[in-house]
């Protein structure tokens, strides 16, 4: 037997682009691949340590590589499918446990008159599956206590069922995040520009790389900032020296033996050093010039703390001062007034004042810690004593202790206490007036005399005195700044004007050598002291620079080109021919238009829809029908969502909205179509959509070689305030047979238990819905037996092959017959104005309607034409 041997998997381009990655990133794709999630934070640790190991070009076993044809392996996409929602609760005015049934087919239509619950549900299904067009959810308005929203979904995800609890802080749910949503809303952002809502699987995986490369790259700049410099800084007198500048051009590739060589200090240069400082010494020109120095910084100490002074002892600072004060004093006196009212007919003199109401706190600190820890204060129970006195308390003087602790917990109290806080924090916050000895030396520092300095802090003490308490600005005493910040000014400019001239006097070469030369040395010996330090900080420059090299395989340059290309091929190009396809199927293949992409960085793609040889800069909205634009956001929205090629399901919240009878029809074979190889809810309160959905799984069901669709109809319905009623038996799907035995059998059935218990609200409400029920009965008894279905409402064809000749049996008697029950029932099922009230239903005129019609349908039916 020959020996079959295996044909080798060949990596494709783009995998083979990724085994061209760095070997961090390639391990950083196989553990994408294997656990089929976004990296964790320990993970990303991992992958900073092999991206450190890999810039010093050291193995590890931790680096990994991608089989080739893993990538297509995991690309595949589960069939999902929304079987119902359960136990539906805080839904606008639906009905709390509601339930909405989506049937076994793959095409489910959910028809219902406005509001009956259906853009209730159709907001749940665009919250969990994260739709873009998606509204905040409220609960029902005319609830006292309103419920949070929450529902159960039923799901299955390739043919396995699954329950889905959710509400509203789960979120999107992960399964139902494909799910793509088409209403007004989401047509008004395609006829924008929109951001594709979808990315293919490559493209997604390159997602997940450059949000991991981010985050290893995070990772390495957390390390790099516990690399902390601990380098002293050299003497600023010093940092003209060569010395000082090989210091500042440290770096990683500075070696241990320049170190020891430029931190080298013999004995030899420190005698040196000490000679020339001596020589130096006899005129000591840099020694006057290093006072100047610090005369300057001691000048500039000086500014600093007067402008401290003058900024917080401004009149804006008073202002701001007295304003606080005159709110806690307005408050205090508020709270006050509350007191009198409260303790007025107290015993005492001052119960409610301050030095009572600390009393009172201790009272209360006492017995929460100590006394009756476990009760509230103040204690009243059965057995409780004052705190104070220790004596059994009486029923007068429990409310009076609950009167106090009112007044001291209520918010006129804390108020008062507030506002006090606030003057007292802001007191806190003035400046500190220096002391006299303090004082006296900055002042002759800037010229004045010593009695002058104590006059000037004497009136500085006194408006600060009265700042503190908040009084009035036009009573604070006036405080001569001008003076002082020119004197300032003048002593800066002298400081200056010495120190040029005595650098002017340090120009002489030898001595300017012999100073140089001792800076040197000086700068010399400062390296040998802190080399250890020097080391230190150059073995911190190492690892920094390992983490920079590293960090530069981190960047997401190469990943972002990527998946730009793939953008490019696999998105964008795709989308111009889908949306050409999709615009053709819908019928507006004469609309002049045509997708226009841009890129918005890192793979991103926005598609936008622009006028075919339009001359100038037109806006869609001014050119294009109400009609034609929502044919162009269909088709680009559909352009967009299939090229994902998802199998999540579709949902279309009121899809044929602004569109005429061609339209209508090409958009419902368009949905139908789609139900062929994923779920397609539709949404809508129109008769037609419903009769069209019909009309094309009719004909597709008779025609050779088109698919068997069979949609599943549900109809919403509403019941007084409560909505999202799911109608069983509805008399607008059953036939007229069926629906007027039902109407006679059920429904009269129940109106007589009412009437006969005086139900008035249960008997108007079922009553109402009976006849508007009824009028609908009779439409369709007009057009399916009276008509024979020859035609039907929302139906553009005609059916007369073997039916036409029924309608000869019609007669004058029954034609009056009907109209009579279309004219008096025609106010339950139209809105009529307040002048003709449809009244209460006379129930044995109704019950005799409706057995008059179950007679004629037979009798008619018996007929010979």
């Amino acid at each position: 037997m020959t020996k079959i041997e295996a044909v080798p998997v060949v990596s494709d381009d783009f995998e083979t682009w990724l085994s061209s990655r760095p070997k961090w990133l390639q391990t950083a794709a196989r553990m994408i691949i294997d656990s089929k999630r976004q990296l964790n934070q320990d993970e990303v640790k991992t992958l900073a340590r092999l991206c450190k190991l890999e810039a010093k070009d050291e193995a590890d076993p931790g680096f990994l590589t991608v089989t080739p044809g893993t990538l297509s392996q995991v690309a595949n996409r589960p069939l999902l499918r929304i079987e119902e929602i359960l136990d539906v609760h805080g839904l606008n005015a639906i009905k709390a446990g509601a339930h909405l049934p989506f049937g076994n087919s793959n095409l489910s239509v959910i028809y219902g008159q406005n509001g009956t619950g259906k853009s209730g549900f159709a907001r749940l299904l665009k919250e969990i599956c994260g739709s873009r067009s998606k509204d905040d959810i409220r609960s029902n308005v005319f609830d006292p206590t309103p419920t949070p929203c929450r529902a159960r979904f039923k799901v299955s995800i390739d043919g396995t069922p699954a329950d889905v609890h959710w509400d509203i802080p789960c979120g999107p749910h992960k399964a139902l995040r494909h799910a793509q949503v088409f209403d007004s809303k989401a047509a008004q952002q395609y006829m924008g520009r929109t951001e594709a809502c979808y990315e293919p699987s490559r493209m997604k995986f390159v997602s997940a790389l450059i949000a991991t490369a981010d985050a290893v790259s995070a990772e390495l700049a957390r390390e790099k900032a516990l690399l902390s410099k601990a380098l002293p800084a050299i003497p600023e007198t010093l940092n003209q020296t060569a010395e000082a500048k090989w210091l500042q051009g440290l770096k990683s590739a500075t070696t241990t033996a320049s170190i020891d060589k430029e931190c080298l200090y013999t004995d030899l240069l420190d005698r040196e050093r000490i000679e020339n400082e001596a020589l130096l010494a006899e005129k000591d020109i840099a020694g006057r010039l290093l006072s100047i120095s610090k005369e300057k910084t001691a000048l500039t100490n000086i500014q600093t703390a007067m402008s401290t002074l003058q900024l917080g002892l401004s009149d804006a600072s008073a202002g701001e001062l007295e304003n606080l004060k005159n709110i806690a004093v307005k408050a205090r006196t508020t709270s006050e007034e509350a007191a009198a009212a409260i303790f007025g007919k107290a015993e005492l003199e001052g119960v409610g004042s301050a030095t009572w109401q600390q009393m009172w706190e201790h009272a209360r600190a006492y017995s929460n810690g100590t006394a009756y820890a476990e009760n509230a204060f103040p204690n009243v129970s059965a057995d409780a004593r004052c705190v104070l006195c220790q004596q059994s308390l009486g029923e007068e003087a429990k409310v009076r202790l609950g009167g106090f602790e009112k007044f001291v917990t209520d918010g006129l109290e804390t108020a008062a206490k507030k506002a006090e806080t606030s003057f007292t924090d802001r007191k806190k916050r003035l400046p500190t007036l220096p002391a006299q000895s303090d004082w006296i030396v900055q002042m002759s520092t800037l010229g004045f005399e010593e009695a002058d300095g104590i006059a000037r802090l004497k009136t500085l003490k006194t408006r600060l005195d009265q700042v503190v308490i908040g009084s009035p600005i036009s009573t604070l005493p006036a405080f001569d700044w001008t003076s002082i910040n020119e004197a300032a000014k003048t002593k800066s400019a002298d400081l200056i004007a010495e120190e040029a001239s005595l650098s002017a006097l340090m120009k002489d070469e030898h001595r300017q050598a012999m100073l140089d030369r001792v800076q040197r040395l000086q700068a010399k010996q400062w390296l040998s002291q802190n080399k250890t330090s020097i080391s230190a900080e150059r073995t911190r420059l190492v690892a920094v620079a390992a983490i920079d090299k590293a960090s530069r395989s981190a960047a997401t340059n190469a990943l972002t080109t990527k998946k730009n290309d793939l953008a490019k091929t696999e998105l964008d190009a795709g989308y111009q021919a889908r949306f050409i396809e999709e615009l053709k199927l819908l019928g507006g293949h004469r609309i002049p238009i045509a997708p226009q992409s841009k890129s918005g960085g890192k793979g991103k793609i926005t598609f936008g829809l622009n006028l075919v040889g339009a001359h100038g800069t037109h806006g869609l909205e001014y050119i294009l029908s109400e009609g034609e634009t929502r044919i162009a956001a269909l088709a680009a929205f559909l352009a967009d969502t299939t090229g994902s090629n998802q199998l999540a399901p579709f949902i279309f919240d009121d899809p044929i909205s602004s569109l005429d009878q061609d339209f209508e029809e090409r958009v419902v074979e368009r949905l139908v179509s789609l139900s062929q190889t994923r779920q397609v809810i539709i949404f809508t309160h129109r008769l037609s959509l419903v009769a069209l959905v019909d009309a094309v799984t009719e004909k597709w069901n008779k025609m050779p070689g088109m698919p068997s669709v069979k949609p599943a109809l549900t109809s919403l319905r509403r019941l007084d305030k409560v909505a999202g009623i799911v109608a069983t038996a509805s008399a607008r799907d059953l036939k007229p047979e069926s629906a007027v035995r039902g109407l006679i059998d059920n429904t009269i059935t129940r109106l007589k238990k009412h009437q006969e218990r005086a139900e008035v609200d249960d008997y108007e409400t079922l009553g109402k819905s009976a006849c508007s029920d009824f009028r609908v009965i009779v439409e369709k008894t007009i057009e399916h037996i009276l008509l024979a279905d020859v035609i039907g409402r929302f139906r553009r064809a005609i059916n007369t092959q073997g039916k036409l000749h029924k309608v000869a049996k019609v007669t004058n008697e029954d034609c009056v017959f009907i109209d009579d029950l279309m004219t008096r029932y025609s106010v339950f099922e139209h809105a009529q104005s307040d002048e003709k009230s449809s009244g209460t239903l006379e129930l044995d005129v109704f019950e005799a309607d409706a057995v008059a019609l179950q007679k004629w349908i037979a009798e008619f039916g018996s007929r010979t034409s």
